[in-house]
């Protein structure tokens, strides 16, 4: 699967050498075998109701939503949520989770998580805007 391709040399009729006359030759490569689909993981619909904060974990660069739970003795207790490693998961969210998601902004301590969070913040701005005018263009129709 991760061998180089090794075009094949192919005679190009309608091409001419200009001082030879002779035909060109050109290199064809097979085509590529891609996904043409990307596969997204279903996730659970309308779970950060009760999101406390948000933050991006600096070791594997995962965004973290941590909420508030009802515990066994009754009382509110943070619980992590949900870890989403691949923003494309963002899309998968409801209108619901990622307006949530965009009223807590990440908390950051250094530059580096700075730069992690304002990704995530870019990301779920430019979802929610996507999401919103889908809404719009349905209703127009």
């Amino acid at each position: 699967m991760f061998k180089p391709q090794v075009p094949k040399q192919v005679k190009d009729k309608n091409a001419r050498h200009p001082v030879t006359k002779r035909c060109l030759k050109k290199l064809v490569y097979k085509p590529v075998l891609c996904e043409t689909k990307i596969s997204l993981s279903k996730l659970s619909q309308d779970i950060l109701g009760n999101i406390w904060y948000r933050y991006v974990d600096p070791k594997s660069g995962e965004a973290v939503v941590i909420g508030k739970v009802w515990s066994d003795s009754g009382s509110l207790v943070p619980r992590e949520l949900i870890r989403v490693f691949d923003e494309v998961c963002f899309i998968n969210f409801s209108m619901k989770d990622l307006e949530a998601l965009a009223d807590k902004y990440c908390m950051y301590t250094d530059e580096w998580k700075k730069f992690l969070s304002s990704k995530y913040n870019k990301l779920i701005k430019f979802c929610l805007d996507y999401k919103k005018k889908m809404e719009a263009k349905a209703r127009e129709q």
